[in-house]
């Protein structure tokens, strides 16, 4: 009888959380972000004129968005950026500071290319901007331990007092 209940426990809560993934948000998985978001990833292009870096990642929840860091080459300062990806739409905010709001990024992603236009705070000042990727790296891998090198053994005569015979 205990293991009937059981049963009928287990069968209720899968169905249950089916019944809650089926309300859930669609999951990244099937959007054009997907592949190029699926690990956080490097990108280099160019806002207006200035060459840049721009460093995404998903935040710890999926359903948060996308967070990272960019600079601009020739400066050391690391602009933070958080925002979201809808499908292809990537819409950033950037903040200089780390609290305010500095500035908006707007673009599409195609392929492995994120496109579009950056707005300062004030909406005054508009530049177009393009990265695409240059490296994606896997969160989880670590790096695979390099098998030991082998040593090459070399001949050595006692009549040369321990000096390396086979080189000339």
């Amino acid at each position: 009888m205990k293991q009937v209940v059981r049963m009928l426990m287990l069968t209720f809560a899968l169905c249950l959380g089916q019944a809650f993934a089926a309300d859930a948000a669609p999951p990244l998985v099937h959007s054009p972000a997907a592949s190029l978001l699926a690990k956080p990833v490097t990108l280099r292009g160019r806002l207006g004129d200035q060459a840049i870096q721009v460093n995404l990642r998903l935040k710890p929840q999926i359903d948060e968005g996308i967070e990272g860091d960019y600079f601009l080459f020739g400066r050391t300062q690391k602009i933070l950026l958080a925002g979201e990806v809808d499908n292809d739409t990537v819409t950033l905010e950037e903040s200089e500071n780390g609290t305010d709001i500095s500035g908006q990024w707007d673009g599409k992603i195609i392929g492995n290319v994120i496109r579009g236009t950056w707005t300062s705070a004030d909406f005054n000042v508009t530049k177009p901007f393009e990265v695409s990727v240059i490296a994606a790296i896997a969160a989880a891998e670590k790096p695979q331990d390099k098998p030991a090198r082998k040593r090459k053994s070399v001949a050595r005569s006692n009549d040369t007092n321990g000096i390396d015979a086979s080189v000339k």
